[in-house]
């Protein structure tokens, strides 16, 4: 056997290797990811055991050549998987010990650093969300920066290595990437996520080298000193900001209607990636309906651009070698005007690589060219796989290749290459389109509802309506462009062209994002249950044999069963769950109780957009579907300013607030508490005010409210705070809102009894003398801490609290409490479990 396994190779040998390479540099790159997978979730980081096991690996690589192909096959792959796994660990776990993030505590710290700006700088708005009307802050100026140098308290400068994202607090004069800054301010980590499905910014930031957040407090601590000599990075860096901001200018100039920022911000997202404020509500649209893929610079908009270039160089004669120069270098002066996101990458290696092809005169074998950049967009940016862009980019594009080609025969038979007139041609071209819009909905959608929680059961037929207009607004985008560089006065037709193209592309989406059914919202598969199931739409569109067709829609059923049985009706649940969702300084508690949710506050004094971050995310991985209430305990802007993104979001009845809230509208109907009202009003929600005495039922638990008294006014909004009691299987539970003295010194006198087995701390735990005395009355078990991280770092309720559980939302991130039918209290932490 072993002279056997040394006889020299044939020919065949030789020729079924050829066959294979393609499928081997597949294997490679998911075993790069599935290394990258087991680094990302190891239980304790470390590097060394997976060097050496790939070192092993390699030499066995050596050692098998002299055997069959599919053993060196098979060690290269479990070497290169060992290699992900490193990989993955260095970049995400280890810091350099120059790196700036790695002497810094988790706290704020005062520094004052050297380096050089990235960037130019840019003047953004703080917010987005419903409120942001009544955030009077000036805009802040951000810009990424690279550090050379700390500077200590003695003047002398330390060398560090690390990049900032600098946010200075005014408007600022403006400078050029290169030029040298020194800066004065507060440095923040970047902190992990505080909810169940928020945006995971600590390992985005640390993905991109990031240390973290450096804000300068005035445009007198930042001292800019331009550079003389540029190098050639920062000259390159200059000329990619210049294109940048002059593209917007030649595409949206010369537009009708300038007011229509939806409209422009379609544009520049559809042709230049631009992704502003502007976009976010007709982005959630696309995504609803299941065209977000379009809002993406990927390789549709790539392959429209080559493929306008080469029609346009076809009119010059046959095709020749320099067509492939010209459209590699049209596509690498687009990458550079566009903002690079992975899609953008991957569209644009296989572009190029494609036109290397036309180059040369050969064919490449297109998956194998998938799987190699595949491999080189993990090496720059390992995070991505957990993404959902990289994801989709790179199923889909398989998906088309593998399953199109499959569904197009079955439905529709082999295509007729002899098709002459024009009506053929179109219907050829329809039954292309509708097995390729199949295959991308079949491969996305168990993708999507992992990581959204939702699918677009419309989204086959709206890609086949969209893809031409969308082509047609790309190309006329294109020439646009280069018209407003050549001829800017013969752009102006174009302009008014493509502006009802884009109005047209509007009109469609929110018309069917109207639609019922067009967005179905279901629970959040596990990734498990989303891998069973591209596997079985695999298996699906394989066709498989007669006798396993069967096992095939079982397996089907199976998949449903277990997707949907967290909304089956099955047992009663906990007779009541509070969460206490993370949120900053300001509160919002979610709370359950057999079928009834109902919403206690929903705002933050840190952020107004913490609506459409925090809360809506955290509720969607929560499982809610709907609210019943939402119940705003008092008129200030950290307790109801997320409430209309709530609203937006889910099914909500009613909302309860307090007769002193209404009052207040009265008084300033220009406030932004008239401006909640109005927006629940034109929401369709009624608006109902309750006060002490005020009783009601919400499941199986029972609601209470103490205060405020309904006729009364109070000097401080704070003072006329609900405080409501909820009880449920034998225990009490003390919502407190904001609470302060004078409602306390109310609570303590007025015969109530305020004993909870569970309560909020009031005015998120703001500490004095009135307070310590209310506390013990209640003499709870669990107190509920909704705070930042000003009012925890100078806390003093810990020698108080010593007898009681203490669930802080700055150190623990949401926490929840339950109480089950026997009336036992379990609880639980997000960031601490």
């Amino acid at each position: 056997m072993a002279a056997d396994t040394a006889l020299p190779r044939t020919s065949v040998q030789r020729d079924d290797e050829e066959t294979h390479r393609p499928e081997a540099i597949t294997l490679l790159a998911l075993s790069f990811a599935l290394g990258i997978t087991l680094g990302w979730y190891q239980p304790r980081p470390m590097v060394w055991p997976w060097l050496v096991g790939s070192a092993a690996f390699l030499v066995m690589v050596v050692v098998s050549r002299r055997w069959r192909w599919r053993w060196t096959l098979m060690f290269m792959a479990v070497a290169t998987m060992s290699m992900g796994a490193a990989w993955v660990t260095v970049r995400q776990h280890f810091v350099a010990g120059n790196d700036l993030a790695g002497w810094m505590v988790d706290e704020p710290v005062l520094v004052q650093v050297q380096g050089e700006a990235m960037a130019a700088p840019e003047l953004r708005d703080r917010t987005t969300g419903s409120m942001g009307l009544f955030d009077y802050r000036s805009p802040a100026t951000y810009f990424p920066m690279r550090v050379d140098a700390l500077i200590g308290p003695d003047g002398e400068p330390t060398p560090v290595r690390t990049k900032l994202y600098v946010r200075v607090e005014q408007t600022i004069a403006p400078f050029r990437a290169g030029d040298r800054i020194d800066a004065t301010g507060w440095f923040h980590k970047v902190a992990p996520p505080l909810n169940p499905g928020e945006f995971d910014f600590q390992r985005f930031a640390r993905s991109l080298g990031q240390a973290g957040l450096l804000t300068v407090e005035r445009r007198e601590l930042l001292i800019v000193s331009p550079t003389t000599r540029p190098g050639l990075r920062t000259k390159l860096l200059n000329w990619r900001d210049t294109l940048r901001r002059r593209a917007g200018g030649w595409l949206l100039s010369n537009l009708p209607d300038t007011e229509r920022t939806e409209r422009d911000a379609l544009l520049a997202a559809l042709l230049l990636g631009q992704r502003g404020p502007d976009l976010t509500g007709l982005g959630e649209s696309f995504r609803r309906v299941g065209l977000a893929h379009l809002l993406a610079i990927s390789g549709f908009h790539l392959g429209v651009l080559a493929g306008f270039v080469l029609l346009l160089v076809r009119f010059t004669g046959r095709a020749r070698r320099w067509h492939g120069w010209l459209v590699i270098a049209t596509v690498m002066m687009y990458l550079i005007l566009v903002e690079v996101r992975m899609p953008v990458l991957r569209a644009g290696v296989m572009t190029m690589a494609a036109s290397l092809a036309l180059v040369f005169g050969r064919r490449l074998r297109v998956r194998g060219l998938i799987a190699l950049s595949g491999i080189v967009l993990l090496l720059w940016r390992p995070d991505q796989l957990f993404t959902p862009g990289f994801q989709l980019s790179f199923a889909v594009v398989l998906g088309l290749i593998h399953l199109q080609p499959i569904l197009r025969r079955r439905w529709f038979g082999a295509p007729n290459q002899l098709a002459a007139s024009a009506s053929q041609m179109v219907g050829q071209w329809l039954r292309a389109a509708f097995a390729a819009a199949m295959a991308a909905w079949l491969i996305a959608t168990p993708i999507q509802m992992y990581h959204f929680g939702a699918m677009s059961p419309l989204g086959v037929p709206l890609t086949i309506v969209a893809l031409p207009l969308v082509s047609v607004l790309l190309a006329m985008g294109y020439v646009k462009m280069l018209l407003a560089i050549l001829l800017p006065s013969a752009s102006l037709l174009l302009g008014v062209l493509l502006s009802i193209g884009a109005e047209v592309l509007i009109s469609i989406v929110q018309a069917i994002d109207t639609v019922p059914g067009a967005a179905v919202r279901v629970p959040y598969p596990a990734a498990v249950w989303s891998m069973l199931a591209l596997v079985w739409v695999y298996w699906w569109v394989m066709r498989p044999r007669r006798r396993e067709r069967r096992v095939q829609w079982v397996a089907a059923a199976a998949l449903v069963i277990w997707l949907l049985w967290p909304m089956l009706p099955l047992g009663r649940g906990p007779a009541l769950r509070i969460d206490m969702l993370a949120v900053g300084d300001g509160s919002c508690y979610l709370v359950r109780s057999g079928r009834s949710t109902v919403v206690f506050d929903a705002g933050s004094g840190d952020s107004l957009n913490a609506g459409q971050q925090r809360l809506v995310p955290a509720m969607r991985r929560l499982g809610v579907r709907r609210v019943d209430v939402i119940v705003i305990s008092h008129p200030n802007l950290d307790h109801y300013s997320a409430v209309l993104e709530i609203v937006d979001a889910f099914d909500v009845g009613t909302a309860l607030v307090t007769p002193q809230l209404l009052g207040q509208a009265e008084a300033d109907p220009f406030g932004p508490v008239a401006y909640l009202l109005t927006g629940l009003t034109d929401r369709f929600v009624s608006v109902l005010a309750v006060g002490r005495g005020e009783a009601r039922a919400f499941g199986r638990a029972s609601w209470t409210w103490l205060h405020p008294q309904t006729s009364q006014a109070y000097e401080r909004a704070n003072n006329g705070s609900m405080v409501i009691r909820i009880e449920a299987a034998g225990r009490r539970v003390l919502l407190c809102g904001d609470i302060q003295r004078r409602a306390m010194e109310a609570l303590l006198q007025g015969g109530v009894d305020l004993g909870a087995d569970v309560m909020e701390l009031p005015h998120h735990g703001s500490h004095h003398e009135r307070a310590e005395t209310f506390v013990s009355t209640v003499d709870p078990k669990v107190v509920l801490q909704s705070t930042g991280w000003s009012r925890w770092r100078r806390d003093r309720w810990a020698d108080v609290l010593t007898g009681a559980t203490r669930l802080v939302t700055a150190r623990d991130g949401a926490c929840w409490v339950e109480i089950d039918d026997g009336g036992a209290i379990s609880l639980g932490r997000f960031r601490n479990p």
